[in-house]
């Protein structure tokens, strides 16, 4: 086949392609086999391989590809994206009307029957569609409503999105067009996925809406596809004159893209609340997304702009919400989480029981106020929603399922994370005042995010599953209250939390229990005592090294050897002076820090000693310093090289430094070893010295 064969090839089979997209997301008919279908697609990326030139940005095998992005770009929206006002009743929803009705005369126009246009509201991320020239250039999300960021390769991954808009006589195709809507996953690809994922302990989902968002913000876009994401477009915002927001609908689905085929017109707000409660219960549990409500609109577009908007809102739109789905559940125990600010918050751990579609195990009772007000005890049958199908709450208490002799419940007179004595003040809110408790200690460990992952970070014990935001919620679960912890978490107790599960569960425990050989200068590093970086912790580890109170690899050990060493002793060590010496003599007399250290003995941590400079002591003595990038190996590897010849690699310059090492584009470090005559090495010539 020739080139110009081959075109025409190509032609003829990207339109069979979207043809028989358009039929499937868009009309939901079926003319082909799933095999036939990619049949096609493969002769298509033959061809398109075999003759590069002509593979253009709108063909259906560009779907995945290209390098995954370091980062989003932020993009201003042309049209902001507004936020809807939210409606709960019938009575919120005449209500609407008749502010809809009082605006009219207030602003003296006349207002004719209103006819409205419900659409069911979906749970998942909202995005915005640019269109040229018929093919898709950008894909933006709605952000804060004015800026949001540039998701288009992830977009293109989404099978139901077309990358050329289908030609049409209805409006100008051509043009540039913008088409708002709103990315989802099904619940059968979610359920789909989980199972496969727990069958090859890969990572369990929790939710179709925060999956939906999550796959979204992948920055490498075959992660994206991985997730089989659907797409319903609910505006166009390009104006082609059309009259009604179901017009609008009209013009997105024969351009080629998919509109929710259950939004209706209807004449009355009798009509909508009717559609609207038909959809409560059984019906809005079969169908295969996630929603909370439907979203109403004045149909009229000319009227809808009269209306205009008021703050973040339109006037001429409302969200109609349905209540929230509610289950009955056993209260098993409540407990406190403490915050980073100190404050005792009381949980509610319950049995877990599915909520919307999500498996709830701990209910935030807010303060002891709300506790009172609830009257929660321990056992208690408790009735329990998903308030905005978002944050689960205890609605009430079926208290006469209550066992005899349940006790009323009260916040601990002790902080559970450091056993501080909390301390009561008033606090203002806006359902009026109350009490809040929290505690007064300022090393509690509640408050030491940063400390805690330092502890754990790659230069300390290197336990990567363990982020900032999973030890926090860990300190206020009251699972994690010393450093010791971090090695004592139970799968038990993790894999019901929200986010969590068997599989994620799984790995945290193993992975901290693995991490607990730690070579010894790793674990002077961890102990984050001040003034003790790298290097210095590699000095104390290899003086440390050579005691014959080294021969244990417990802990403990370091307690004995440094209460038998004054800050003089120390100070007396290679690079450590007074002010070093002097904190580390301090960190080790705390009592606090020897019950930690006994702790560690506990948990099981053993250290590794270094071992001893396995290529000599050619460099002895010698300091380096590192700028620039290096090419042949990181600087962490150059670095563990001079280290193991002896040397010493430091990160400042000084008239003390022997070399400094400068790779491609160096810094400052290069310009003041020239002022203070230091002999300066490329890297090759670094290379040669350490060879």
């Amino acid at each position: 086949m020739n080139r110009a064969e081959a075109k025409k090839r190509i032609d003829v089979l990207k339109k069979e392609i979207n043809h028989h997209r358009y039929l499937y997301h868009v009309l939901d008919k079926i003319e082909i086999s799933d095999g036939a279908h990619d049949s096609l697609k493969k002769e298509l990326f033959d061809l398109e391989n075999e003759f590069s030139d002509l593979a253009t940005d709108d063909s259906p095998t560009q779907r995945v590809g290209g390098e995954a992005l370091k980062k989003f770009e932020k993009v201003e929206h042309k049209e902001r994206m507004l936020s809807l006002n939210d409606a709960f009743s019938d009575e919120d929803m005449n209500d609407w009307v008749k502010r809809l009705e009082n605006y009219a005369k207030s602003e003296d126009f006349r207002l004719p029957q209103i006819e409205y246009f419900a659409e069911i509201k979906m749970d998942g991320l909202a995005i915005s569609l640019l269109y040229k020239e018929g093919v898709l250039d950008r894909a933006i999300t709605r952000g804060d409503g004015r800026v949001g960021e540039d998701v288009t390769a992830q977009i293109k991954t989404i099978d139901a999105i077309p990358l050329r808009l289908r030609e049409t006589k209805k409006v100008d195709w051509k043009r540039n067009i913008e088409i708002r809507g709103e990315i989802y996953m099904k619940k059968s690809v979610f359920e789909k996925l989980n199972k496969s994922a727990k069958k090859s302990g890969g990572q369990v989902l929790s939710n179709p809406r925060n999956a939906a968002a999550g796959s979204i913000r992948q920055l490498d876009p075959k992660l994206t596809a991985a997730r089989k994401l659907s797409f319903y477009a609910y505006d166009v915002k390009t104006d082609f004159g059309q009259k009604t927001h179901e017009e609008s609908h009209e013009i997105a689905q024969a351009l080629g893209v998919p509109v929710n085929p259950l939004a209706k017109r209807f004449d009355s707000v009798e009509k909508v609340l009717k559609y609207f409660h038909a959809f409560e219960g059984e019906a809005r549990e079969k169908l295969d997304y996630l929603a909370d409500g439907m979203v109403v609109h004045v149909n009229d577009n000319v009227l809808y702009k009269k209306f205009g908007s008021i703050g973040k809102a339109p006037r001429a739109s409302l969200a109609m919400k349905w209540p929230a789905q509610e289950v009955t559940t056993v209260v098993e125990s409540i407990g406190v989480q403490v915050g980073r600010t100190g404050a005792l918050t009381p949980v509610a751990r319950v049995t877990p029981v599915n909520v919307a579609g999500v498996v709830v195990s701990n209910v935030t009772l807010h303060n002891i106020d709300q506790i009172r007000r609830l009257d929660v005890r321990e056992g208690d049958t408790v009735i329990v929603r998903r308030a905005g199908d978002v944050i689960p709450e205890i609605v009430r208490v079926l208290d006469r399922m209550r066992k005899k002799g349940a006790q009323e419940y009260d916040l601990p007179k002790e902080c559970p994370v450091c056993g501080e004595h909390v301390k009561r003040k008033a606090a203002a809110s806006k359902k009026g005042n109350s009490v809040a408790v929290f505690c007064p200690n300022k090393k509690c460990l509640a408050k030491q995010s940063r400390a805690l992952k330092h502890f754990v970070s790659k230069k300390g014990f290197n336990i990567d599953g363990l982020s900032v935001k999973i030890l926090d919620r860990f300190v206020e679960e009251g699972f994690i209250h010393d450093f010791a912890s971090v090695f004592e978490l139970e799968r038990e107790k993790i894999a019901p939390l929200f986010g969590f599960g068997e599989i994620s569960a799984e790995n945290i425990v193993t992975e901290a229990n693995d991490r607990k050989r730690v070579s010894l200068n790793q674990f002077f590093v961890a102990l984050g005592i001040e003034h003790v970086g790298e290097e210095t912790a590699r000095d104390l580890a290899e003086r440390v090294a050579t005691s014959d109170a080294a021969q244990s690899h417990k802990p403990s050990f370091l307690l004995k050897y440094f209460d038998g060493k004054s800050e003089e002793d120390l100070s007396q060590w290679r690079d450590i002076g007074p002010v070093v010496a002097a904190s580390i003599k301090k960190w080790f007399d705390d009592e606090d820090h020897q019950k930690l250290i006994n702790r560690f003995d506990d948990v099981g941590v053993v250290l590794l000693m270094p071992d001893a400079h396995a290529g000599g002591d050619r460099f002895e003595g010698k300091t380096f310093v590192f700028t620039g990038e290096l090419v042949e190996m990181s600087r962490d590897e150059a670095k563990k090289r001079i280290r193991a010849l002896g040397g010493k690699a430091t990160t400042s310059v000084s008239k003390k430094t022997d070399y400094v090492v400068a790779g491609d584009n160096p810094g400052s470090k290069f310009d003041k070893a020239q002022k203070l005559g230091v002999i300066i090495l490329n890297e090759g010539e670094f290379i040669k010295l350490i060879s």
